[in-house]
């Protein structure tokens, strides 16, 4: 009688899990669906703002899977550098236009925990007496910012030198120099960071707390941090204007200075946003809003990276989602 019982219960218990799991996968698929709806009809919305070119230029190459930050070489024409998402170790990856692998580099004194942007612009004063020329050199930043849980209260940033191929430093590591930040307020996650010609440095929150911010830090403060070891916190430069809205990928996945400081690309899964310098004293630069959107449609699996490739063509990559692969873009918007 006993066992005949507790064969029923376990009949009961596992009839039970069956209808729990049917319920899960039905609450999944609607929910699926609402948002593959949401999203076509955002699509459909945007194709006003269609950019006027958008060509895959290559696809990238298996070491570079995730590719997560872009940076196009200022100092060695066709060059181009990115690294991968968390998961990978400290590397950078130099490819050329249309993605192939030039050149794997290990980056020293340096810790990828979730690397999310990387950024071209001017070495910091303790990095120019590395250099020769100082004044020709420039610096990769990247950014150490990804925060998903909120739980990270201070930050890095790496800056190195960049490598120059035509040296033989094809494979030779680089020694990173950082310096550390916070937000002003409560922990945020940002996978955008932009270096203007000047130094001074543009992070823009990804949206996951409700809004999409610009945070900035002066170039003066960046040196004084890489030589003193302080953390800095982040001065709140305003909101960007964007709504974010995860059920069509609007969330900021990386932003861009153009050559001449004066233009700021903020791109989403899907989208640019456009911004003009505004000078602001000692404050460094500030954004406004140009309200000329550029939206990519359903061009990539996972749009991540920004940068410019001239002053109005723009260079894109993405992450390899959804049985497609990695690839490069070439934009006018």
């Amino acid at each position: 009688m006993t066992r005949v019982k507790r064969v029923h219960r376990a009949g009961a218990a596992l009839s039970g899990l069956v209808v729990v799991g049917t319920v899960a996968f039905l609450v999944w698929a609607w929910t699926s669906r609402q948002r593959r709806n949401a999203f076509d009809a955002y699509i459909e919305s945007r194709k006003p703002y269609a950019a006027k070119a958008l060509e895959e230029v290559g696809v990238l190459p298996d070491e570079l899977r995730e590719s997560s930050g872009l940076a196009v070489s200022r100092t060695q024409p066709g060059v181009v550098w990115s690294h991968n998402d968390s998961g990978d170790g400290p590397r950078l990856y130099a490819i050329d236009l249309s993605g192939h692998l030039l050149a794997t580099i290990p980056v020293a004194n340096a810790a990828a925990r979730d690397w999310e942007d990387m950024a071209s612009g001017p070495c910091p004063n303790s990095l120019q007496a590395t250099t020769s020329p100082p004044s020709t050199a420039a610096c990769l930043y990247l950014a150490d910012t990804g925060d998903n849980s909120h739980s990270r209260a201070e930050l890095t940033i790496y800056v190195v030198v960049e490598p120059q191929l035509s040296r033989g430093a094809a494979s030779s590591p680089v020694t990173a120099q950082s310096f550390r930040f916070r937000y002003p307020g409560e922990p945020n996650d940002s996978e955008a960071l932009a270096v203007s010609p000047n130094g001074d440095v543009t992070i823009v929150t990804k949206g996951l707390t409700g809004t999409i911010d610009f945070f900035g830090i002066s170039s003066t403060n960046v040196a004084r941090a890489i030589t003193s070891g302080e953390t800095l916190t982040a001065e709140y430069l305003g909101d960007t204007g964007i709504q974010p809205n995860a059920a069509i990928s609007r969330l900021v996945t990386g932003a861009a200075v153009s050559p001449d400081g004066m233009t700021l690309a903020v791109r989403t899964y899907n989208e640019v946003f456009f911004y003009g310098a505004e000078q602001s004293g000692k404050k460094g630069s500030r954004w406004r809003d140009l309200q000329r959107p550029c939206s990519l449609g359903d061009a990539e699996p996972q749009g991540e990276a920004i940068d410019y490739l001239d002053s109005e063509t723009l260079l894109l990559t993405s992450e390899r989602s959804r049985g497609r692969p990695s690839t490069i873009h070439r934009l006018l918007c």
